[in-house]
């Protein structure tokens, strides 16, 4: 049964506990939400926690999830699979104690990884004094000296007397805000932290939605292996619910699919909206206390739930303390995106040494200096028209809002002033983008393919338009090779007569037919919307109907003149005056009386214009008016 209190939880919020070993994040937890985080029995024998637990705390519309990580120095692995999607830490530092290794590990590892907010607990303040109390929060407050949380709330509280726990309840609720936001609108992301089955329902995988949302029946793709699968079951704090949206602990039953093929690490996606990688071009800072690195070291790479070993090439000197561009070639390919976070450690002896964030998760093979300029310090939209420059097949608005991490409603926006400065070229309304130099050559290759074939074969004055595309579009699939094909035809730069595509001028007429030709195109153009009749200009030029008629026929595959519905001839320029009038009239829409008495036209001509403008995309039929095209 859905519980429909779930669903109508309108903020969603996962924190993320840190801290050293035995400060009592767990505890403090369960004093939170009554709901003991500890699940595994070594973790309930020890009093230690071991993995990752979840509990969550709701007030009126707002809901808190918590992530409990454990903080021995031997289970940070285990705190990494689960800090990664969090919005907020509850940083845990016990009074009686102090800041200690694993208070600095945790701590470096939430900056590193960016999480914006969060909040002090000082645990454990009924075993101190008021003074030592005081004491300890000025040692914590020096700490977060140029950090995130400097001058932000700490808040004493004892989880064995509860003193202080609600005041901590209050200040975690008003770190809440207006919920997940943009999150919410981009592609399903689930990074996977536990993978298990249940008798009776199968496959099972949770973690923290960190974009979009999952509802029953849903397809999906389990990255990096591409598995298809099918949501039959979502949870959110084991209450059923019909939709699961970001900034939630998520769990998914999981249909079409072995439990044997899931594993944390993993990433549960929208099929297609991610491509697994095993290269990232990366912005790497190193810790104060991080040795030196030197190109072609080998690191742990933990990117949200997952890990890998990862080489990285280094252009700078990695100096303790410095951030610097590397390239991070993985063992195993892992799902990233752009502007995601990282964290890096040392294989032996284990320790956190750095982290940063992923600039390209697609990264050319060859990465020249341009590339590091532009994706360490330029702008999105710098980098968007980068990613189209170095694509010789141009790129969709699919392909970039993929690599790029952003909506696809926002890729033209942010190329429009390349596209204004004539840099990139935006072909069949923003389907591809070309750099326009990229198309220049295009344009010219075509070119050759078909004077080439011109000249082997004797009277040829043109190519088919498959021996064009075979041999000037060899690197673009079908679909993008006719759209930048069309682009080149539409440019002027060649002409299509059916299948077979020329060069301008060539086949032209011989020059006494060229010279009626241009007569019977002057004729169309003076009489505008009252064009003469083929058989008209055959008496006015005292020429015979066939050979005015083929003319006209060379003329309409000039598109000098433009042939309506009906067998009506009109000059191509008038035709296009009509159509630039409807689009700057302003109306949605017209009937064919207001058509008539907006161009003056009777209905004899009226209706076949109409019908040509159907055609050619100007305007589309509805019942007894016509839709105005844009």
């Amino acid at each position: 049964m859905i519980n429909e209190g779930v669903v109508k939880i309108a903020r969603r919020f996962i924190v993320g506990t840190a801290g050293h070993i035995d400060h009592g994040k767990t505890a403090l937890v369960r004093a939170l939400t009554g709901i003991d985080a500890d699940r595994l029995p070594e973790e309930k024998a020890r009093g230690i926690t071991i993995d990752l637990g979840f509990a969550h705390l709701s007030r009126g519309d707002a809901r808190i999830g918590f992530v409990d990580v454990p903080g021995h120095e031997r289970f940070v692995r285990n705190m990494l699979a689960g800090a990664g999607g969090i919005d907020a830490v509850l940083l845990v530092v016990a009074a009686d104690e102090g800041i200690k290794p694993q208070t600095r590990e945790h701590f470096a590892i939430i900056r590193l990884l960016g999480i914006p907010r969060g909040i002090v607990a000082l645990t454990k303040s009924d075993r101190v004094p008021e003074d030592l109390a005081s004491v300890a929060e000025l040692e914590v407050r020096e700490f977060l000296a140029g950090s995130f949380l400097e001058g932000g709330p700490i808040v004493p509280v004892s989880a064995k007397t509860g003193a202080g726990v609600d005041k901590l309840a209050d200040a975690l609720f008003a770190m809440v805000g207006a919920g997940a936001g943009e999150r919410e609108k981009r592609a399903l992301r689930l990074p996977v932290d536990r993978a298990f089955s249940i008798a009776g329902f199968g496959p099972v995988v949770t973690g923290s939605l960190v974009d979009g949302s999952i509802a029953p029946e849903q397809k999906v793709e389990i990255l990096p292996e591409g598995i298809a699968a099918r949501v039959r079951r979502v949870e959110v704090h084991d209450e059923e619910v019909a939709a699961a949206r970001a900034g939630e602990r998520t769990s998914v039953n999981l249909a079409g699919v072995e439990q044997a093929s899931l594993r944390r690490g993993q990433m549960v996606v929208a099929p297609g909206s991610i491509q697994a990688t095993d290269r990232a071009l990366v912005r790497l800072t190193l810790l104060p206390d991080s040795p030196p690195l030197e190109s072609g070291v080998e690191v742990s790479f933990h990117h949200f739930a997952s890990e890998r070993i990862a080489h990285l090439r280094l252009w700078d000197d990695a100096k303790p303390g410095t951030t610097v561009p590397a390239l991070a070639t993985l063992d195993e390919p892992i799902a990233a995106r752009t502007a995601d976070r990282f964290i890096v450690r040392r294989l032996s002896p284990a320790a956190t040494i750095g982290g940063g964030e992923i600039l390209d998760a697609h990264p050319p093979r060859k990465i020249d200096e341009e590339d590091r300029r532009i994706f360490l310090g330029g702008t999105s939209a710098e980098r968007l028209a980068r990613r189209v420059a170095r694509n010789v097949a141009g790129a969709s608005r699919e392909d970039l809002a993929r690599e790029e991490s952003m909506r696809e409603d926002e890729i033209r926006p942010a190329l429009g002033p390349a596209i204004a400065a004539g840099t990139l070229k935006e072909l069949d309304t923003g389907k591809l983008f070309l750099s326009s130099a990229r198309w220049e050559i295009l344009a010219t290759r075509a070119a050759a393919a078909i004077d080439e074939e011109t000249k082997r074969r004797a009277g040829a004055v043109g190519a088919s338009r498959a021996a064009v595309l075979e041999k000037a579009f060899a690197a673009f699939a079908p679909r993008e090779a006719e759209i930048v094909l069309k682009s080149i035809i539409d440019a002027g730069k060649l002409v299509a007569d059916g299948e077979t595509l020329r060069l301008p001028g060539a086949g032209a007429l011989p020059g006494g037919e060229q010279k009626m030709a241009d007569r019977i195109a002057s004729m169309f153009e003076e009489g505008g919307l009252e064009p003469p009749s083929p058989g008209d200009v055959a008496v006015k030029l005292g020429a015979k109907s066939k050979i005015v008629e083929g003319l006209i026929a060379y003329l309409v595959k000039e598109k000098r003149l433009a042939r309506l519905p009906g067998g009506f001839i009109l000059a191509r320029s008038a035709a296009d005056r009509i159509t630039s009038d409807l689009r700057a009239s302003g109306k949605a829409s017209i009937s064919v009386p207001e058509f008539k008495e907006m161009f003056g036209l009777t209905r004899r001509i009226a209706i076949p214009l109409l019908e040509y403008l159907d055609e050619t995309k100007v305007t589309r039929r509805t019942g007894d008016t016509r839709t105005i095209l844009r």
